[in-house]
């Protein structure tokens, strides 16, 4: 078990990932009726689905970013849903929350277990919050989980530019479509139905969602570009 080097916590930043308690935070992710009450307050939805969805669009960058290490660093986070805190300044109109890891111990993964790392990221991270989160907010799991593939499947095209990992990518890519990797997650991979039969630089150009966010649903919001429901 080591700490990150400087250079990667950067990296991380970039996934709204934060290493020192910046501002006041939000320290109840257990807490599925807490939080809804939390995302209306700051989404500005009358909606606890709505609401719901725009908070996960915002969480999505923290599952997509324990994705990332291990499969760019082969490093896994040792932390769980008890130790982030939502990093959060109520006078801030737009609503970009930071991750504070309060543990910030990680763990090496051998290749051989990268399908093990990734599936526990699915669950620990993914499954843990989406199942509550949908039963208490009345919103489709499938929304939940493209919230968190459209930050992931960007991320994959960039590390598959990426010569020296590209191999070990392709082969994490292909274990995430794969029903098998979510035995006990869900029946089948919400991450196949997503990108159909293309490959992921295929399914970004342009990029384009099975499922609505339900964004404009807020008042003044209008359709995202790639909402499947541009063309009704």
């Amino acid at each position: 078990m080591h700490k990150l080097s400087p250079s990667i916590e950067e990296e991380l930043q970039t996934y709204r990932i934060s290493f020192k308690e910046e501002v006041s935070g939000f320290k109840t992710l257990g807490d599925i009726e807490e939080l809804i009450g939390y995302a209306i307050t700051r989404s500005g939805s009358e909606t606890q689905r709505v609401a719901a969805s725009m908070w996960f669009r915002r969480y999505a960058f923290f599952i997509t970013a324990q994705l990332y290490m291990i499969s760019k660093h082969r490093l896994t986070w040792n932390g769980s849903l008890s130790d982030i805190e939502v990093l959060d300044d109520p006078e801030e109109d737009q609503w970009f929350p930071k991750f504070w890891l309060k543990e910030n111990g990680w763990s090496d993964v051998p290749d051989e277990e990268s399908t093990q790392a990734l599936q526990a990221v699915l669950k620990r991270f993914g499954s843990d919050v989406i199942v509550p989160l949908s039963k208490s907010a009345k919103v489709s799991k499938l929304i939940l989980w493209e919230n968190i593939w459209g930050y992931t499947v960007w991320m994959y095209a960039e590390l598959l530019k990426q010569c020296s990992i590209k191999e070990r990518v392709e082969a994490d890519i292909e274990n995430l479509l794969d029903d098998e990797m979510w035995l006990n997650i869900e029946k089948r991979s919400p991450f196949k139905r997503f990108i159909g039969e293309k490959t992921i630089p295929e399914s970004m150009n342009p990029y384009k969602r099975v499922t609505c966010c339900l964004y404009y649903q807020i008042e003044g919001q209008v359709k995202c570009p790639y909402c499947p429901n541009n063309n009704c």
